[in-house]
């Protein structure tokens, strides 16, 4: 049929070229001068200037003569909206042309006046009066409009669009239901697919949006955002539709079983479809376990990487509910181990050859007192300058001093020395971490070693001949654990000393203790030394000062170390805080900024020297018996003792494994003379390998010991499922989920909460502490019977029998009581 045309005489001399006759919703929208609006536009604008009544009377004029014509508003508008029939344009006579252009004229004209409503400015403001008639209030009859269809009309083309809108979703949400690997985890990235889904479901992601916020708080909050809300949602509503589209909820589902949901909460949240099913979740950590394993084999076998390893034991209590004769509460001990591989090119394992001919070496010269002593002496002035550093960080972490807006604070004093040796630091460098299969075998005998390392060489498979042969002869396995565990391998090698070969003597296994527990007996041998009595200035009075319970009893377990190590550092600030005040001659920290940096360094110097040495014990032990303050004294040694202390941590959270070598002296002096013969003989051993015999050594303790804790508490299994059988399972899959865990809180919570609680401020208990001492005077010397005057009001001031010292001195008219010694001896 010929294209239909339009009178060109209807549009009273609109341009015809700019003609579209396309009845599509996707018209480009027409110039209002131009077109088939032109007609409209200059109809509303001379409309603007004519009085309502004649509009009135123009309209009621047009509806007569569509009455006329049959027709009224409502078919009239039926019919413009693309209901006309156009069968039968075929029955028209193509040799007919009058009839013909008649025909094709109409059709012209109906298009652009169809055209020019699609495209009017006010269509809007048509359709909501249309819906929502407009009245005055408290005047006229409500009148219901078109209320009711519109709202249907609108509610099947909002579930049209976000139908499409889902569908568009689909192959972002759709994920396979088994092989879940880490990598594939650990790449979704949920400020990504939230920017994602925004895009391909604007519809919906604004009706949420409006559901979920007024406009309102949308122009109040300025931080809350709920796009994460919106887009959970959005999953929710995808995996509902199907079961594949599951990718987001297959992330959740390890991430709320690392936190420790149980399996009928787990249940409840797969009913809400925001996780998957608890049989979904305990088959898929079983798989990742198994993953995990293949991929440590493949370091192993195929990359031959170097690797190490460590075990420790682990303790249970199975509790059950309703007992019988094979179902009651106990408590049973296992063992879990890891193995660490390390993919960079600068690791390389210690050669097996090389190592034994070292030893044979080194076991025919052994070290002596000598070589310690000289190793102290190469250590002491870098010891000296890191200790330094740590009085002056003291004092820049105090809020006193505010070092933030200390005017020279980029001055290289505070920068401090290099490290000594310090280990590489980096993704490229990070150690892989692999969980073996936890086993139900205990570790704390001999016979109970012996098995669990056959069962790790088992799960390597290193259990093959030739690849025992082939190991033995070349490579040699670090071996971390706790001094029980070092003890018992190397019983275990001095019994097998004589069998035939390098395997069955054990000799591929180097036995290494771990520094985590090295600090925490430090800890012990620290609290132990200066512990005192409630009335001295020891530990004792200074827990009670900061009310820290449960540290006068040494442990291993629980929160023990995090306690004392924070107690001790809080206890060296308030001594070192002290120092400053007194050594610099103020009355408070804050004076300290008028000071120079050189000034800074000097008085730091002059502290760690004359308060916090060895050198500074030496001299006050050469003073007569009835000149010595013990006080004093034992405040100078714990100075000494606490600044060890900080150092020796310092250095193992920074990775400067030199800065530990130099301080190797001092712990072996602490562990001799606190009588802990145990790690007095593994440090003599380390000083062997390091002097005589190889030139590193690694300790992963800590970490297997956080693995433990992830078995027992962190990713437990409860319920029925609460097994040996299955806890070897699924141990392999422990460090995904905490990778997981953590991946997940990276990108939900970075900008609200951090990986750990706050940490409360402890600037109020070192204060405290610090007038304690500063009331006390532990830092000055007083001879003679100064001494026991001091002594008298010290005692006094600690029972609470005085209340302000110096009001006492003034009134003092005569000497005071003298107190024999040895009941006055506040310190150790």
């Amino acid at each position: 049929m010929p294209r239909a045309r339009v009178p060109r005489q209807y549009f009273e001399g609109a341009d015809l070229e700019d003609e579209d006759d396309s009845d599509s919703g996707d018209e480009s929208e027409p110039s209002p001068a131009r077109g088939p609006l032109g007609r409209t536009t200059r109809c509303a604008s001379r409309l603007e200037t004519t009085s309502h009544r004649r509009i009135a009377a123009k309209l009621r004029s047009t509806i007569d003569f569509m009455a006329l014509q049959g027709l009224d508003v409502a078919t009239l508008l039926y019919y413009l909206t693309w209901n006309l029939d156009d069968e039968e344009d075929e029955q028209l006579d193509p040799d007919d042309r009058d009839n013909l252009f008649t025909h094709t004229s109409n059709l012209g004209v109906i298009k652009y006046a169809r055209t020019a409503l699609t495209h009017y400015d006010k269509l809007p403001q048509i359709l909501e009066n249309l819906r929502c008639p407009p009245r005055e209030h408290g005047r006229g009859i409500r009148s219901q409009g078109a209320r009711g269809a519109m709202d249907a009309w609108s509610l099947d083309n909002v579930k049209m669009l976000v139908s499409k809108d889902l569908h568009a979703l689909s192959a972002m949400m759709t994920c396979p239901t088994s092989n879940l690997t880490e990598e594939h985890l650990l790449s979704i990235n949920l400020v990504d697919s939230v920017r994602e889904a925004r895009a391909l479901a604007p519809t919906l992601w604004d009706l949420l949006l409006s559901a979920t916020c007024t406009p309102r708080q949308l122009k109040k909050n300025t931080y809350k955002d709920p796009s994460e809300v919106i887009f959970i949602i959005m999953c929710q509503l995808s995996f509902s539709r199907s079961s594949k589209r599951c990718k987001y909820q297959q992330l959740m589902s390890i991430y709320f079983k690392s936190c420790g949901v149980s399996g009928k909460a787990a249940d409840t949240l797969y009913l809400w479809k925001i996780c998957m099913s608890q049989s979904w979740i305990y088959g898929t950590l079983e798989q990742i376990g198994d993953r995990n394993h293949q991929d440590m084999l493949h370091d192993i076998h195929v990359l031959s990487l170097p690797i190490s390893g460590g075990h420790d034991n682990l303790n249970l209590g199975f509790k059950t509910y309703e007992q019988r004769s094979d179902n009651k509460s106990h408590f049973d001990s296992g063992c879990a181990a890891t193995i660490y591989t390390f993919a960079h090119p600068t690791c390389v394992a210690p050669d097996a050859k090389a190592f034994q001919q070292q030893w044979h070496e080194g076991a025919k010269n052994p070290i002596t007192s000598l070589d310690i002593l000289d190793a102290e002496i190469r250590g002491a002035e870098r010891l000296y300058q890191e200790n330094k550093r740590i009085v002056l960080k003291i004092l820049m972490m105090s809020t006193e001093f505010a070092f933030a807006t200390y005017t020279q604070r980029t001055h290289s004093v505070f920068v401090g020395p290099p490290p000594v040796l310090q280990l590489p630091i980096g993704r490229e460098h990070a150690t892989r971490q692999y969980m073996l299969k936890t086993v139900h075998k205990e570790e704390a005998s001999l016979d109970g070693n012996d098995k669990c390392m056959k069962e790790w060489f088992l799960q390597m498979r290193l259990d093959d001949t030739e690849t025992r042969k082939s190991l033995a002869l070349n490579k040699v396995i670090p071996w971390i654990g706790d001094q029980l565990t070092v003890c018992r391998l190397r019983t275990l090698k001095k019994l097998r000393s004589w069998d035939l070969n390098w395997w069955d003597r054990m000799e591929v296994i180097l036995e290494l203790f771990g520094w985590f527990h090295a600090q925490i007996y430090q800890e012990h041998s620290i609290i132990k030394q200066h512990y005192t009595t409630t009335k001295g200035m020891g530990l004792k009075h200074a827990f009670d000062e900061l009310e820290r319970k449960g540290l006068g009893s040494p442990s291993v377990q629980g929160n023990y170390h995090q306690t004392a190590r924070e107690a001790l550092k809080h206890v060296t600030m308030a001594h070192v805080q002290d120092l400053w005040q007194l050594v610099g001659d103020v009355q408070d920290l804050t004076e300290l900024r008028t000071k120079t940096p050189e000034d800074l360094d000097a008085i730091a110097a002059k502290i760690v020297t004359d308060y916090a040495s060895t050198n500074a014990l030496t001299k006050l032990d050469t003073l007569p018996r009835e000149e010595q303050d013990d006080l004093f004294k034992n405040a100078v040694m714990y100075c000494r003792d606490g600044l060890d202390y900080w150092n020796f941590d310092d250095a193992m959270l920074s990775g400067d494994v030199g800065r530990m070598e130099l301080l190797l002296p001092r712990l072996l002096y602490r562990y001799h003379g606190g009588g802990n013969c145990k790690y007095t003989i593994e440090i003599l051993e380390l000083f062997q390998s390091i002097l005589r015999e190889k030139d590193a050594f690694l300790a992963y303790d800590m970490v297997q010991e956080h693995n433990i804790r992830d078995i027992k508490y962190t990713f437990m299994v409860l319920g029925p499922f609460a097994t040996w059988e299955y806890i070897h399972k699924i141990s392999g899959s422990i460090p995904t989920q905490r990778k997981v865990k953590d991946h997940v809180e990276a990108n939900f919570n970075h900008f609200r909460r951090g990986k750990s609680h706050t940490t409360p401020e402890a600037e109020k208990d070192i204060k405290n502490l610090q007038a304690a001492y500063k009331n006390a005077k532990v830092h000055v010397h007083y001879p003679d019977d100064i001494y026991r005057w001091l002594i008298v009001q010290r005692t006094s001031l600690l029972s609470g029998a005085i209340s302000q010292s110096s009001t006492q001195r003034s009134n003092a008219g005569s000497k005071p009581h003298l107190v024999s010694r040895n009941n006055g001896r506040l310190g150790g």
